[in-house]
């Protein structure tokens, strides 16, 4: 078993937290229960929460609660959690996750023991225990087009998946091309050496933009099956469905035209407004609730109309 040195054994997990309810307050305890022998610090960081989640957290003095005053989305709130940062390490967790007692060790001495590693991400079950899909591919045109006309759902072995992994079975490790970030560990050198988040993510797609910079500084992404933590999911977006529909739809093009160029982004657009909006409506409609999910979908293409209309 690797020992890491002294001098790398320090850790900040930087929490981004809007309207978690009771999850961020279980998240924390499950950090506090860790069988740790690192220095780790908990940096909250509070997207200007309505529900008072971050009110009456009872946390140690060593800890940081960053309230901001207005809702900078995920990536910025992100950059602002590094600023105050000063460890070796920086673990981005999301507030509706719990860590094992084993995690915090296990996953920084893997790193520590992969220099071309850059991005580590680990195991997510459900509450029941069933893994979750955490990895994704890189977007690319073909994929896009499995997911806007259903068949990746329908023969996932054969039509990819666009982006998130559905189709792999997430029981082996391996180098991936991204683990989202609802728990991504890096060193904070090389988070700074390429200046953090995008900020211009608000939300989704930060990720995969991140990972695929990291692999263009020359370090990969690894999923490790053998490191757990526990993921609710959903504990913020569920909430607000159609924005959720929005920024995903949106920060796929933003992320297009920085990474794929403007053609490509021009037919992703396209792929977007049409056969994925059809695919999208009519998986809604056979869902439960399903003129509600629909409801959802109109308003979601409606901003995301808008905002391109606006000069996206």
């Amino acid at each position: 078993m690797n020992t890491v040195p002294e001098s790398r054994k320090s850790l900040d997990v930087i929490i981004v937290n809007w309207n978690s309810g009771p999850f961020l307050e279980k998240c924390i305890r499950s950090l506090y229960s860790s069988a740790t022998s690192m220095d780790f610090r908990i940096i909250v960081v509070d997207n200007n929460s309505d529900d008072g989640s971050c009110d009456s957290l009872s946390v140690r003095d060593s800890d940081i609660i960053v309230k901001l005053e207005s809702n900078i989305g995920f990536a910025g709130a992100c950059n602002e959690g590094a600023k105050r940062s000063s460890s070796y390490y920086l673990l981005f967790l999301n507030p509706d996750t719990e860590v094992g007692r084993t995690t915090l060790d296990d996953a920084v001495r893997y790193l520590d023991s992969e220099p071309l590693t850059g991005i580590l991400g680990v195991r997510q079950e459900s509450a029941g225990g069933h893994v979750m899909p955490s990895c994704s591919r890189f977007l690319t045109i073909r994929n896009l087009i499995n997911d806007a006309t259903g068949l990746s759902k329908i023969i996932p072995r054969l039509m990819k998946p666009s982006t998130v992994m559905t189709d792999w079975d997430h029981g082996y490790s391996s180098y991936v091309d991204q683990v989202m970030g609802s728990f991504m560990l890096v060193r904070r050198d090389d988070f700074n050496t390429l200046g953090g988040f995008d900020e211009r993510f608000f939300v989704y797609f930060e990720d995969m933009d991140f990972a695929r910079r990291m692999l263009d500084y020359g370090k990969k992404s690894f999923y490790n099956n053998d490191i757990r933590i526990v993921h609710r999911g959903g504990a913020s977006s569920e909430k607000i469905m159609a924005e959720r529909l929005f920024y995903s739809l949106s920060s796929r093009i933003k992320y297009a035209d920085k990474h794929l160029g403007k053609s490509k982004k021009n037919m992703i657009i396209l792929i977007s407004l049409f056969p994925e909006f059809i695919t999208r409506s009519i998986y809604a409609l056979f869902r439960v609730n399903g003129f509600r999910g629909f409801k959802d979908v109109l308003k979601g293409y409606r901003l995301f109309i808008k905002w391109l209309t606006a000069g996206s």
